[in-house]
């Protein structure tokens, strides 16, 4: 083949890859991932483990949330909650205090539910508190 022939096919494979990605691009932009916003007292099975948040309440020295778990056991508590509040994401505090949900809280054995309260920092305005686990969350909204 001739250098010109070469040259020619490999501008129209540019131009074809150029043309599938802008079409990809198009179709990406279109997709939505929402994640429903739950109620207060309203059950969720998340990957292995079922949540229920039953309230949210902000006090002085923070965001008590108060969380129903069972599925498997030996998880940690406090892991894959957040909360949004004041357009920053945080983190449970390990807080010590009655009936506080703290850095050795786990999951008991046989499916037996745990309750106890989690404690975010202070926050002006709590937009929803979020369980994340094995890829899928879910958020509940005060």
């Amino acid at each position: 083949m001739k250098t010109r022939t070469l040259l020619l096919l490999s501008v129209g494979c540019g131009l074809l890859i150029v043309l599938a990605g802008g079409i990809k691009l198009f179709q990406v932009a279109s997709d939505r991932t929402d994640v429903p916003v739950l109620e207060l007292g309203d059950e969720a099975l998340i990957g292995d483990m079922s949540v229920m948040v039953s309230t949210i309440e902000g006090t002085s020295s923070g965001v008590e949330v108060a969380v129903e778990m069972s599925g498997v056991s030996g998880a940690a508590v406090l892991e894959g909650w957040s909360l949004l509040g004041d357009g920053e994401l945080s983190e449970p505090t390990a807080a010590v205090f009655e009936g506080a949900c703290d850095a050795t809280t786990v999951v008991p054995d046989g499916g037996v539910e745990i309750r106890c309260t989690l404690r975010f920092p202070a926050v002006e305005a709590a937009q929803y508190v979020a369980y994340q686990r094995g890829g899928e969350l879910r958020r509940w909204a005060p």
